[in-house]
């Protein structure tokens, strides 16, 4: 089985305001590339629902939620993968974070790998 070399890929960022709206930020890659970790920070300890998924290049039925958590005054979650999470071109990252119970401002930021081979 031939080794997949791997190139860091720039972060994916995004951010939103929970006292204007919840979290609804969707990042596709062009290119194959393996998720090294997903992490959400909150300028504040929040109580909100945090909902990862892949959004596949295949159509809704693919799609699978990576992780959803109930997020209890804290400020921070961390997805890494426990195995390879590796995406096919057009592939998505969709990260969503309720506006429920919280206000103050979320940071997401995704950091992944370009598959060269």
């Amino acid at each position: 089985m031939p080794v997949q070399n791997r190139a860091l890929k720039p972060d994916k960022t995004s951010s939103q305001d929970l006292s204007s709206a919840p979290l609804s930020y969707t990042t596709d890659y062009a290119r194959r590339a393996r998720i090294e970790s997903i992490s959400l920070h909150a300028s504040v300890a929040i109580t909100e629902t945090v909902t990862i998924t892949l959004v596949s290049v295949n159509g809704a039925n693919y799609d699978v939620v990576l992780v959803k958590r109930n997020l209890v005054s804290e400020q921070d979650l961390v997805f890494r993968p426990s195995g390879d999470l590796n995406l096919q071109a057009g592939d998505k990252i969709k990260v969503q974070c309720t506006k429920a119970n919280s206000t103050g401002t979320v940071y997401v930021t995704i950091k992944a790998s370009e598959l060269t081979q």
